[in-house]
Parts: C-alpha cells; sequence; structure tokens
C-alpha cells in the first residue's frame, strides 16, 4: 500500500485529472498487488509466529533437559552401587530423545529464519517493481497532457505536417508503455504465480508443522509418562534408601548408646580406682611413717643404749686391768705349780715308768696328751677367759644385742 500511495504523493499540483483514463487498466494490477502485500506479511506473521512457537518449544526442551540432568545427578549421588547403572540406562535413553527433539526443532528453526528470509526478499523485489511503475504512471501522465493540448490547433497540411512527430510521438510511448505494462503484467502474473506456490509451500508445512506438533504432543506425552514412571521409581527407591539410611542411623545411634554407657562406666571405674589408689597410698604413706617414727625411737634408744654402754665398758676397762693383771699371777703360779709337780713326777717316775712296757706306753701317752694341750692352749684360755668373765658384763652385752622384732 506504501508503494501505490508514493507516487501520488509526488505528483506535482499541475497535474491534470487524466490518470483517470488509465485507472481502468491499473485497477486490477493495484488490487493484485494489495492482496499479495498483505499476504506476504500475513506469511511473514505466520512465519515469525512459527519461529516463535519454536524457539519456545526449545527453551522447553532445554529447560528439561537440564532439569533431567540435575535430576539425574541428585538420583546418583544419593543411589547405590547397584541403582546407578539402572538411573544411568535410563537418564541416557531421556537423553538422547531430548537430544533429537532439540536438533528436529534447530533444523525447523533454520528452515523457518531461510523461508523468513525469501519472504523479505520478495518484498523487496515486489517494492522495486512497484516504484517502476510508479515513474512510468509519472512519465504517462505529462504525455496525455501534451496530445489535449495540440489536438485543437489540427487544421491544415502544415500544421499536421509540423504536427506530426508531436503526434507519432505519443503513440509510440504508448506502446512503449502498454509493453511495459505488459511486461509488468507478465511479471506480476509471474510473481503471483510464485506466490501461489510459495503459498502452497508454507501451507504444506504450516501441515507438516502442526502434524510435528501433534507428534511432539504425543511424544510430550510419552516422555512425561516415562518421566512420572521414572520419578515415581525414582522416589520409590529415593524412600527405600531413606528407610535404610534410617534404620543405620539408628543402629548408628545405639552403637554410639552404647560406647557412651561404656565410655561412662569406664569412667566411673577409672574414678573409683583413683580413689581407692590414692586412698592406698595414704594409708600406705601413713604405715611407712609410723613404721619410720618407730624406727627412730628404736634407733634413738640404740643410741642412748650405745652411750650408756660405752661409758659403762670405759669404767670396766679401767677396773678391769688390776683384775686381770691378779688373774694372769696366779695363772702363772699355777702353771709354776704345775710345771714344778710335773717335773717332780718325772724325776721320781722314770725309773719305775721304765722298768715294764705298760709304764712306758703310759708316760709315752701323757706326753702326747700334754703336748695336744700345749697346742690347743689358745682355745682352751678362750674358753676359761669366757668363764672369767663376770655375769654383770654377760648381762650387759645381752642388752647391747639389737632387738629382732619387726615392725
Amino acid at each position: 500500500a506504501e508503494y501505490i500511495k508514493s507516487p501520488s504523493a509526488t505528483l506535482p499540483s499541475s497535474v491534470p485529472s487524466c490518470r483517470s483514463l488509465s485507472s481502468s487498466e491499473d485497477d486490477p494490477n493495484g488490487h493484485s498487488s494489495l492482496s499479495e502485500g498483505e499476504l506476504s506479511r500475513n506469511l511473514q506473521e505466520s512465519v515469525k509466529h512459527r519461529i516463535l512457537y519454536l524457539s519456545e518449544q526449545l527453551k522447553v526442551e532445554k529447560a528439561s533437559r537440564d532439569e533431567n540432568t540435575v535430576s539425574y545427578l541428585k538420583l546418583v549421588s544419593k543411589a547405590d552401587r547397584h541403582q546407578a547403572p539402572h538411573i544411568r540406562q535410563a537418564f541416557e535413553k531421556v537423553n538422547q530423545r531430548t537430544s533429537a527433539t532439540i536438533a528436529q526443532i534447530e533444523r525447523r528453526l533454520r528452515q523457518c529464519h531461510q523461508q523468513l528470509q525469501e519472504l523479505e526478499e520478495d518484498c523487496r523485489s515486489k517494492g522495486s517493481v512497484l516504484k517502476v511503475e510508479s515513474s512510468l504512471d509519472n512519465c504517462e501522465q505529462p504525455s496525455a497532457k501534451a496530445t489535449v493540448s495540440k489536438s485543437p490547433k489540427l487544421g491544415g497540411e502544415d500544421a499536421l505536417s509540423s504536427n506530426l512527430p508531436d503526434v507519432t510521438r505519443p503513440f509510440t510511448l504508448e506502446s512503449h508503455f502498454s509493453d511495459l505494462q505488459q511486461e509488468n503484467f507478465s511479471e506480476t502474473k509471474h510473481m503471483s504465480q510464485k506466490r501461489k506456490l510459495q503459498l502452497q509451500k508454507v501451507k504444506e508445512e504450516l501441515t507438516e508443522v502442526n502434524k510435528f506438533h501433534i507428534d511432539l504432543q504425543v511424544y510430550y506425552q510419552d516422555l512425561k509418562e516415562r518421566y512420572l514412571m521414572d520419578l515415581q521409581m525414582s522416589l520409590e527407591s529415593l524412600q527405600e534408601e531413606k528407610c535404610r539410611q534410617a534404620v543405620i542411623e539408628e543402629q548408628v545411634n545405639d552403637h554410639f548408646q552404647g560406647h557412651l554407657d561404656a565410655i561412662y562406666h569406664l569412667k566411673q571405674n577409672l574414678a573409683c580406682t583413683e580413689e581407692k589408689m590414692s586412698y592406698l597410698s595414704y594409708e600406705r604413706a601413713k604405715e611407712i611413717w609410723e613404721v619410720m617414727e618407730t624406727f627412730k625411737s628404736r634407733i634413738s634408744k640404740l643410741e642412748t643404749l650405745q652411750r650408756v654402754t660405752q661409758v659403762e665398758m670405759m669404767a670396766n676397762l679401767r677396773s678391769r686391768p688390776q683384775e686381770f693383771l691378779f688373774r694372769f699371777v696366779s695363772l702363772l703360779l699355777t702353771l709354776a705349780t704345775a710345771l714344778l709337780v710335773f717335773v717332780s713326777t718325772l724325776c721320781s717316775c722314770p725309773l719305775p715308768l721304765i722298768h715294764s712296757r705298760l709304764r712306758t706306753f703310759t708316760a709315752l701317752m701323757l706326753f702326747l696328751l700334754g703336748a695336744l694341750a700345749w697346742q690347743k692352749w689358745h682355745t682352751i684360755a678362750t674358753v676359761d677367759w669366757q668363764a672369767w668373765v663376770p655375769s654383770k658384763w654377760r648381762l650387759d652385752s645381752k642388752n647391747s644385742k639389737p632387738p629382732l622384732d619387726r615392725p
């Protein structure tokens, strides 16, 4: 419509209304161009609508694929070794279907973009054709004005001969314009056929898109049912896993409570043992202290007894040399007496002893006994010395011995 209105807007004010002469010829072309423009706009709108629909469908499929991926990761993180392969196989099947659907939608989207570009190029070519037609109309209107202004002056041969070129020129222009109009009409007819073919193609594609949409809805329902089934299985497995986890947590809590009770009993036993050990160590230290006190008292008593004994021994040692001297003198006198008796006996008895064998043997025996007594003199003297020690000294020596009792 803009291309049709643009020539009338550019015409000057001095152009007459002789344009109505060619209105009968331009009317079908204008109507066809108007219908073709509306058709092209409708086609563009339908293609744009289809592009928007496919874009939204692509976004939905990608969002569902991302959601399936997230749910798969969650299920795999919570599943055990036996359930993970089944979940992976189900996810791979769903992911393959979703990827195929996304690839098909992207292919359709590229085709729609190509169709939109072709429609825009056709609109541009149509606009250029309409501009050519408007320029031809502008050229035809001045020629028609020239023929009307020179038609009353036709009166003679000179005028006819002088005006012949002027008259023949519009007819040649009109023939040229008619040829151009025929060419434009053929072009518009060809364009209309091309539009019809494109419209038929678009209708076929729309039917195909509708069919694809129906198939996609069926596939979506199937996919939804499978997804719900897989979701139900996943929820059941998740519920079983939760129950198993609850049982395991309960067992762990029981074991942990048992360990805590054992630790509490061990701490109590350790505290009792520490208290008992402290009590026993205190009692042992007390007994050791008492024994040490007893030993200290006994040591002090022994020290005092030793001092008293030393004093008494010093006193006895002062009085003992005199007694020893008297006893030694008495011993010497006794020995001298015995020696004299022995000498006298030897002097008086050798001859009788020699007269018989018995006396000789007796004398030898007595001599041997004397020698033996002389060898054992120091032991006999010690025994006699102990016999000569007074009873008081014996009592002091007994008291000086340490006690044999134990604590």
